[in-house]
Parts: structure tokens; sequence; C-alpha cells
């Protein structure tokens, strides 16, 4: 068996530059270059860090605000909770004093507590304009009504007081549906 043939060239040493000493010469600064692009790199870095910092307050002022919002429109509801309660628990005072302030109730009161009876003479007290101090008394300038006309008097008030009580109990049933 035999082998390939090969040619043997002898290779060419590469060649050296002749390097010579010289003494006294400038001496150059490559790190100038080095240290302009740290100085650009540096300045980049802080425009980015400044920037990310603008980002990130913007963006807590954000979610503050939003909180705060929140947190009013949770207030406003409880306000307006409350308005409704206050103004249901008006409307029912307004029913009770109606229907405690009616002159039937009032009577029977005085009569059944108090023990007070119905007025036997009216007197009336006229002041007259010009004299100071000068006070004249009335006694009973009007003739008596009949019992009858009483009757009926007494009677035409006890419903237009219940007609009262019903419109004003109307409209505050009304309003408290608002």
């Amino acid at each position: 068996m035999g082998l390939p043939a090969l040619k043997h060239e002898p290779r060419p040493e590469p060649r050296r530059p002749h390097l010579r000493v010289v003494e006294n010469a400038p001496v150059r600064k490559p790190k100038r270059r080095a240290a302009t692009s740290h100085a650009a790199a540096h300045q980049a870095f802080i425009f980015f860090a400044v920037i990310v910092g603008v980002v990130a307050v913007l963006g807590v002022g954000r979610v503050w605000l939003s909180v705060q919002a929140a947190q009013a429109s949770i207030d406003c509801g409880k306000l307006q909770t409350a308005i409704k309660a206050a103004r249901y628990e008006g409307d029912m005072l307004e029913i009770q004093q109606s229907a405690l302030a009616t002159p039937s109730r009032i009577q029977a009161v005085a009569v059944g507590t108090m023990g007070m009876a119905p007025a036997t003479s009216i007197s009336y007290l006229r002041l007259e304009p010009g004299g100071a101090g000068t006070v004249e008394f009335a006694e009973n300038p009007a003739p008596a009504a009949s019992p009858a006309s009483q009757a009926v008097l007494h009677d035409l008030v006890g419903v237009v007081a219940a007609e009262a009580r019903m419109l004003l109990v109307g409209d505050v049933g009304l309003a408290s549906s608002k």
C-alpha cells in the first residue's frame, strides 16, 4: 500500500515588524476614548434612571389618586345612607307630631290628666295704639252660640283636623319614598 505523495514545502516564518525604542516620545492616551465612552454611558444611565424615577412617581401618584377616589365614593355612599335614614326619621317624627298635635287629642289629655274644662267666659284685652298703658277689658262681647251650633262647629273642626292630618301624612309618605 502506498501513501499519497505529499509535497513538503518549508513554511516561511512570519516576519515581525522591526521595533525600536524611542525615548522622550509623546505618549498617546488611548484611555481618553474609554473615558469619553464611560462618561457617555454614565450620562445615559443617569438619564434612564431619572426617566424611570419620574414614571414611578407618576404611577404612585395615579394609584394614590385612585385610592382617594374610591375612599370618597365609599364615604359618599355612607353619607347618602345616613341622609336617607335621617329623612325617614324626620318623616316619622312629623307623623308623630301630627298625630300628637290634633285638637281632639289635646282636649282629651287636658280633660283626662289635668282636669281642665272648656272656658265658661271669654275675656278680650284691647290695646289702644295711642295710649300706652291703657287697657280695656271686655267681658263676653259676642253673644253665646246655641249648644246645637257649638256641636256642629265642634264636629266640623274635627273633620277638618282629620282631613289636614290625612293630607300631611300623605305628603310625608310621598316624601319618604324619595
